[in-house]
């Protein structure tokens, strides 16, 4: 755009340009004024002394004294009146003129041929109102002499012709035939400059509309051009009947490329993307940049959806051979969405519509792959985007609500913990689980607002049972590692604790394995804060990440949660009672406690205790339950134990 603007600039001169147009035109004038008047002052001298040799002292006395006055003109100059300056010379010239017609002989006299050259240095160095006023007076002054010769008010003579008259009359002439030359050379440097001027504008506009319809980065059609190759090429597929694709491709990985390479690898990346596709459909009109790292491309004449499907295949290996940036191999790979014209619609809004649709349900397959549109996968996708705007309102009418889960102590059977879960009870749908929504609201950005609430939240439940003296042990909150990237979270969870006033040791965040291994560097900084001021840390379904120890040692972590995907297949013989055996006996060789989730029954449990599992939770001893059941449950847990 502001290419674009740049350009606008030189195709409409802007008030500083039009300035300088002015003032060089001012200049050229005051230059020619200078020029005309020297000439002029010139002939007047050589006239006079012509005129002298005539005998004729008082014309050559007019003539001469004019010369002198016209010296003024320079004080003018001097002053910076130029206007005035050119009055006096135009009005000086045309009065001396006309006294010597006048006396002379009349419309017949040779100073007649002198109004010519005045009129011509006029329109070059004074300005329409002059021009009028010395015209006016040139007209007056013949009319009043014809007027006085028909009345016999004036006899005015023709003297007869001579070499001094001649001379006079040459000398004229030359002078106004310098300045048409002049006149006339300005003319024609003025055309010449129009004309470079209006190729200038010409070139400016054409790359306005080329900057306009194309993508500054790669050269190729923008989406506005899109719209306009698409309007032709589906009019000709109308025409014969035939069907046209539109390929919706979206490149995966640009932003990590961006993040650890920088943007010119990125722009790099994209030019040369663009580069393979034209490569491939062989027309320029057929490939177009949407935005970003999207990218169309039409696929017209057709007659089967296969002939999209094979064209999709060679775009997919097309992107995902490697590209070199300053002898750095990158690997990046696209996601394509399909849609056809007519029967997915008519119009190419619609279409990309539905083709970005169906590229998002590629990505949410795996990526690299391709897929059509179809109703389904809209249907699909309105229902995530009508539970993200849910969401949003439920923030608000405060739908969102915590449940408890309490952790159980496996060699002392006692509550050491409760879990905060998030759950939403939506008013028309009723209880939405939170593998949807907790999912719907990690890719919307919502589940840094939502994530705020439940820690400010089980901060003031936490409090709430502290003061009544039932709070013995950590409240547990989990924490999205989005919330975590956004970099404040620290600050977040100490403001939560000051101002509910619950001590730090009560809290603890449960951490992915995802997140230490994403962004360790900084987390180290944010995790060292939260456990010097007290707040307890451990890392959550531990075993389905990449489980690297070195990152257990660097932010000292106190527990491992093992996911429950484990325990509950531990009676099967698959292996996973032998992974979480290897858990426990790592995490005690380390000094970390192991917390078991999703314990359904005694025989699990029975187990997780031999083998040596510090705590548990589980549907076996209770599900979540609402704030307000928890001391009822802890009353009735100490009782059962007594």
């Amino acid at each position: 755009m502001a290419n674009q603007n740049n350009f606008s600039n030189m195709a409409q001169p802007t008030p500083a340009k039009s300035l300088q147009i002015h003032q060089a035109f001012s200049r050229q004038k005051i230059i020619r004024l200078m020029q005309i008047l020297r000439i002029t002052q010139a002939a007047l001298l050589l006239v006079s002394i012509i005129t002298i040799g005539q005998g004729y002292y008082r014309d050559a006395i007019i003539l001469m004294a004019t010369g002198i006055f016209l010296f003024s003109v320079d004080w003018a100059i001097y002053k910076e009146r130029p206007v005035t300056g050119a009055a006096i010379f135009l009005l000086s010239l045309t009065l001396m003129l006309s006294y010597l017609i006048w006396i002379g002989g009349g419309i017949r006299d040779s100073s007649v041929l002198g109004y010519c050259g005045v009129l011509i240095f006029a329109a070059m160095v004074g300005n329409k109102r002059i021009l009028l006023v010395v015209l006016s007076v040139m007209v007056a002054v013949l009319m009043a002499v014809s007027f006085a010769n028909e009345y016999g008010l004036v006899q005015n003579t023709v003297e007869p012709i001579n070499l001094a008259t001649g001379a006079i009359a040459i000398v004229i002439l030359l002078v106004v035939g310098l300045a048409v030359w002049m006149l006339a050379n300005d003319y024609r440097a003025t055309l010449d400059e129009l004309a470079r001027e209006n190729e200038r504008v010409k070139s400016a506009k054409n790359h306005i509309e080329h900057m306009a319809m194309h993508d500054p980065l790669t050269g190729l059609p923008n989406r506005i051009m899109a719209q306009h190759s698409f309007d032709q090429i589906y009019r000709e597929a109308k025409a014969h009947k035939q069907l046209l694709g539109i390929i919706f491709i979206d490149l995966d990985n640009l932003k990590p490329i961006n993040d650890s390479l920088g943007h010119q690898a990125g722009d790099q990346i994209l030019k040369e993307v663009a580069l393979r596709l034209l490569s491939y459909t062989k027309q320029v009109d057929w490939v177009c940049r949407y935005g970003g790292d999207e990218f169309i491309v039409f696929m017209p004449n057709i007659t089967a959806a296969d002939q999209v499907s094979e064209a999709s295949v060679d775009i997919l290996q097309l992107v995902s051979e490697n590209y070199v940036y300053r002898n750095i191999e990158i690997f990046c790979t696209c996601s394509i969405g399909i849609a056809l014209a007519p029967q997915d619609g008519e119009d190419l809004d619609t279409l990309i519509k539905k083709a970005d649709i169906a590229m998002y349900h590629s990505k949410d397959s795996g990526r690299n792959s391709f897929r059509f549109f179809n109703p389904a996968i809209n249907r699909n996708m309105l229902d995530h985007i009508s539970l993200i705007s849910g969401m949003r309102k439920a923030l608000q009418e405060k739908q969102f609500s915590l449940h408890y889960q309490p952790k159980i102590d496996l060699q002392t059977n006692d509550i050491c913990g409760f879990e905060a879960l998030l759950r939403w009870h939506h008013p028309d749908q009723g209880f939405i689980s939170p593998a949807t929504f907790i999912p719907l609201a990690e890719s919307s950005g919502l589940i840094i607002q939502l994530g705020e609430w439940v820690i400010t939240e089980a901060c003031e439940q936490g409090k709430r049972w502290y003061d009544e003296g039932i709070l013995q042990f950590a409240v547990a909150i989990n924490i999205s590692s989005i919330q975590f990237k956004r970099g404040n979270i620290d600050s977040i969870v100490l403001g939560a604790l000051s101002a509910s006033g619950l001590p730090p040791q009560f809290l603890e965040l449960e951490l992915t394995e995802s997140l230490l291994i994403e962004d360790s560097d900084r987390l180290a900084t944010t995790l060292s804060t939260l456990r010097a001021e007290g707040v307890h840390l451990s890392i959550d379904d531990f075993g389905t990440g990449y489980s690297n120890l070195g990152y257990l040692k660097k932010f000292e972590v106190e527990a491992l949660k093992i996911d429950q995907s484990f325990v509950r297949k531990m009676d099967d013989q698959t292996g996973d009672a032998a992974i979480v055996r290897a858990i426990i006996q790592m995490s005690a060789s380390l000094g970390l406690k192991t917390i078991a989730e999703g314990v359904e029954d005694a025989g699990t449990a029975a187990l997780l205790r031999n083998l040596g599992c510090t705590q548990a939770q589980g549907y076996y001893w209770a599900r979540p339950m609402p704030a307000n059941e928890v001391p009822g449950f802890i009353e009735s847990w100490r009782k059962n134990q007594d």
